[in-house]
């Protein structure tokens, strides 16, 4: 028993504490490569390389087959886990202070476990302190968008912007609004609203209380939080345009819509 976790703990030490021996994983598992190849690619002589690739070996994760190099069956299974693991701490590296001055008990916990999808998000820190003249992004590209879905968890002129650039453009939609913002909005802009719903395309739902903000394109996400304390943060916030982050956006909407009322018609 105390073997086999020190062999494990001798293999996690033989990726985890070398950047070399990791790196030289990846580029292995793109495609095998000579040691020529790997020379080239790390700009490095032999002696400088091959004890990596020997102690690689030695660990059988790669193997050498008519001078090329290959993931072993073990390897490949290793770095299939590895890398979300690389991506979820590269994340968090790049925005850790979005994650850890934020409330992330809003995000539910498996699309927490693939936030390593968010990898090439860009993390926007605006200076303003004025909460009323954030996200003018999203409007921005709301213009061009071609559907769109979201959750308005506060109310604010851009999310008012947003609803206008919706309905002027008869962008389809499907919006989820918590209780306090869609009461505004009828209290206030009730005809607005009656001309989204009447958009044969759009759909609105209403949930009682939810702490992040989200909308997505075919093309964009737009992700923020709320502060620990319960107040909304509009001067830290995700933006993306990639698949994986896209899809981990609007997998993030149908979560949320699916413990949501629809709402056919304003009461």
């Amino acid at each position: 028993m105390g073997v086999t976790k020190m062999k494990g703990r001798g293999l996690l030490s033989l990726i985890t504490y070398s950047e070399k021996r990791k790196d030289l994983l990846f580029l292995i598992d793109e495609k095998p490569r000579t040691l020529f190849e790997i020379k080239e690619f790390f700009n490095v002589k032999t002696p400088e390389i091959y004890p990596r690739i020997k102690e690689l070996l030695e660990a059988d994760l790669i193997q050498k087959t008519n001078n090329e190099y290959y993931l072993t069956p073990i390897g490949k299974v290793i770095l299939k886990y590895y890398t979300p693991l690389v991506e979820i701490l590269n994340v968090f590296e790049e925005t850790s202070d979005f994650w850890t001055d934020h409330d992330t008990n809003a995000i539910p916990h498996h699309l927490l476990e693939r936030f390593n999808e968010l990898e090439n998000s860009i993390l926007f820190q605006d200076p303003s302190k004025n909460v009323f003249e954030q996200n003018k992004i999203i409007v921005e590209k709301l213009d061009a968008a071609q559907k769109v879905s979201g959750i308005i968890s506060v109310f604010m002129p851009s999310s008012l912007e947003m609803i206008q650039e919706m309905v002027k453009n008869k962008t389809p939609s499907r919006i989820i609004m918590t209780q306090d913002v869609y009461d505004k909005f009828r209290l206030d802009y009730k005809e607005l609203l009656q001309q989204f719903l009447a958009l044969k395309d759009n759909e609105l739902y209403l949930i009682d209380s939810v702490n992040l903000f989200i909308i997505t394109t075919e093309g964009f996400l737009y992700f923020s939080l709320f502060y620990k304390n319960g107040l909304y943060d509009a001067q830290k916030y995700l933006v993306a345009t990639d698949n994986r982050s896209l899809n981990w956006g609007n997998d993030c909407f149908k979560y949320f819509v699916e413990h949501a009322k629809k709402v056919d018609k304003l009461e």
